[in-house]
């Protein structure tokens, strides 16, 4: 019993160190507020996905969220390199090839060698990449319609406010902001810090 009692305390002191230390962090990122803008974005960008993750996996989709806008891109334009997917989508392209070689393991899209370029890998849906966008887009068409109603929760146009911050990042990206703010401020400022 006093073990019992003793792993309890321990248990309870635990919870409420994670607590506080959680409730410090949320309001941490917060109080930063600009300086952390990446950091929130990233969260409820993660938030979103696992969400949406949640419901596939409800649904008995075998499908993870971070596959979609492969999966779609290549169900509109039927074959492309994996450069011409990174451009496309703006993704580096590690996480396409990562995306790309998850999908063929789950055989949702297959490759094939460029007739003109032996080097280039050609992705395309496979019939199971066709099945599995089926399958999904009735649970699509439902989360279209409640990102719109929680977009208009916000009573700001985020979609609209999202590209214009794409557009002044595309004409000036934040390290050269950031850079060329730094080379000009007055010697002085600099070696104080």
């Amino acid at each position: 019993m006093r073990n019992g009692s003793r792993f309890l305390k321990m248990f309870q002191i635990s919870f409420i160190c994670i607590y506080i230390f959680s409730f410090i962090s949320m309001n941490l990122i917060n109080d930063l507020g600009e300086l952390a803008i990446a950091t929130r974005l990233k969260r409820l960008s993660e938030r979103l996905s696992q969400d949406v993750s949640k419901i596939y996996k409800e649904s008995d989709v075998d499908f993870e969220a971070k596959w979609y806008l492969v999966l779609e891109l290549l169900n509109r334009e039927k074959i492309l390199a994996i450069t011409e997917i990174s451009e496309s989508l703006e993704l580096s392209h590690p996480a396409v090839v990562q995306f790309v070689d998850q999908l063929v393991d789950r055989k949702l899209v297959k490759t094939s060698t460029d007739k003109k370029d032996a080097r280039k890998r050609m992705i395309s849906l496979s019939p199971g990449g066709k099945k599995i966008l089926s399958q999904l887009q009735p649970i699509l068409d439902v989360i279209k319609d409640e990102n719109r109603k929680w977009i208009a929760e916000a009573d700001v146009n985020i979609l609209g406010i999202l590209d214009q911050l794409e557009s002044a990042l595309d004409k000036k990206s934040m390290y050269q902001r950031v850079k060329i703010c730094l080379l000009e401020q007055p010697q002085s400022k600099k070696s104080k810090g």
